[in-house]
């Protein structure tokens, strides 16, 4: 099919490039189906969803456990974020459960602005009232009277999906005064929040739910754990995560744990997008071998290719070399390796792109997705931006290495959050494993070849025709 250019939030073509593309995705019914299990998962309605066992969780939470259960429970099953870092989730829902403050909030980010990153799209799309769920679950384990799920302007179909979820889960008495008739009473707001990508930064979103432009908030002393929203105590927790909840608290921690490794235990929702024959959503166990998923699920290379390197995290991480790629798909393996797993958003070059050019489109949106409130920020992406183009439109070599090593060494920590430093970490990694590769490629620049950038976006999902695992059809 043909490809349309697609520019982010605020962009401008970086040369001749086009930074976004839009294409055909793949949903894989793989072995380990937990999220994604056909019985909940699919068809948005709640009636749908109770027929699946959905909303057991909560039922089983509110007929006699107590807060400090629920939260002993998500500790014991050693669940994870599912939105960055991979910090362990039971120790903010105590530090929030445990502060002194009695008014508390449950903050829910569904923002998904990390290039090559699509699974809350289709978790919000597919299973909304398994995100609803897990949310209640939380404010329950936190005495929180209000949760607020953050969803972008520009994915108005899933506005409407979750806008329908909380209506009808106020209607069956799921949600709002009363619950089931157990005293506990909580709403959830549907919040609309801009399209910006710093809007996704947890303290960002913060202040895009309290009315104002979405810009970081320094840490210390604004850790949401303390000081989130209207400056209350605060759980903020991706989307997937709150998925995983509403499962462990229906199905138990033990089940949680038979799949992933013991420090990274269950599932996660991997996409892979770039350079391979068959761009892919899949739900897998942590642990699971990056070897494996590009092959058995993605397809292998493209035709007439080998790999080069990944992006496991998205831009935010370290680029790992091809020669890592048996590494097991999970949080500590991945930063052994100087990489990270992020939002498991895999974004796959071939032996044909540009890792000057697919850095240089990635410099360019860190650049454009700064808010502009912290000088280093503004000034350091812009900087590498401009030497990883004038690499390419022919400026001296070894001056813009020399002044990338320069740059990042200035600006990596700095700033309110984490955009900068992932700027720099990446240029970095560039520069650790690719530098013969980049000379080369210098060399022989203008050529089509050194040009091709992989792509990362999808227009829509498309799921595989029952009986024939990973056969297209559209939905």
């Amino acid at each position: 099919m043909a490809l349309q250019p697609l520019l982010f939030s605020g962009a401008t073509k970086a040369s001749n490039l086009k930074v976004l593309f839009l294409m055909n995705m793949t949903i894989m019914e793989g072995p380990d189906r937990v999220l994604t299990n056909p019985a909940i998962f699919g068809d948005p309605s709640l009636a749908s969803y109770e027929r699946g066992g959905g909303y057991k969780g909560l039922r089983r939470v509110l007929s006699g456990l107590s807060p400090s259960d629920v939260i002993a429970e998500i500790k014991e099953s050693g669940l994870r974020g599912r939105g960055g870092s991979g910090f362990p989730t039971a120790l903010k829902w105590e530090k929030v459960a445990n502060h002194r403050v009695p008014v508390r909030y449950v903050v829910a980010n569904g923002s998904e602005g990390e290039p090559g990153s699509h699974k809350d799209h289709y978790l919000i799309s597919r299973s909304p009232h398994q995100i609803l769920e897990g949310m209640i679950i939380a404010c329950f384990a936190v005495s929180a009277k209000s949760g607020h799920l953050f969803v972008k302007e520009s994915f108005p179909e899933g506005i409407n999906i979750l806008r329908k979820a909380r209506e009808e889960a106020l209607a069956a008495g799921l949600l709002g005064n009363n619950i089931l008739g157990s005293g506990f009473s909580v709403d959830i707001e549907i919040f609309v929040g801009p399209a910006a990508y710093i809007a996704g930064e947890e303290t960002a979103l913060l202040e895009a739910l309290e009315g104002r432009v979405p810009r970081p908030r320094p840490k210390p002393p604004f850790y949401p754990t303390e000081m989130g929203l209207y400056n209350k105590p605060t759980v903020v927790n991706n989307v997937e995560t709150y998925a995983h909840v509403s499962r462990i608290l229906a199905e138990g921690t033990v089940k949680f744990r038979e799949r992933g490794t013991p420090k990274s235990p269950g599932t996660m929702i991997f996409s892979v997008s770039g350079s391979v024959r068959r761009p892919v959503v899949v739900e897998l166990p942590l642990g699971f071998s990056l070897e494996r998923l590009l092959y058995d699920y993605a397809g292998g290379p493209l035709p007439g290719e080998t790999f080069q390197c990944f992006f496991t995290g998205g831009p935010s991480f370290g680029i790992l070399p091809a020669r890592e790629i048996d590494t097991p798909l999970e949080y500590d393996a991945l930063r052994a390796k100087g990489t990270g797993l992020g939002s498991a958003g895999i974004i796959v070059l071939g032996s044909k792109d540009s890792i000057l050019a697919t850095t240089a489109a990635f410099s360019e949106f860190y650049e454009k997705g700064s808010c502009g409130q912290c000088p280093p920020c503004r000034l350091g992406t812009e900087s590498l931006h401009q030497t990883l183009e004038g690499l390419m439109n022919g400026q001296n070599s070894e001056d813009g290495i020399e002044r990338l090593l320069k740059v990042t060494k200035m600006i990596k920590g700095r700033g309110n959050c984490g955009l900068i430093t992932a700027s720099a970490f990446m240029v970095e990694s560039l520069l650790e494993h690719f530098t013969p590769l980049l000379r080369e490629e210098l060399a022989s620049r203008g050529t089509e070849v050194s040009r091709r950038i992989p792509t990362w976006h999808y227009d829509h999902f498309v799921d595989p025709v029952p009986g024939t695992a990973g056969s297209p059809s559209h939905s």
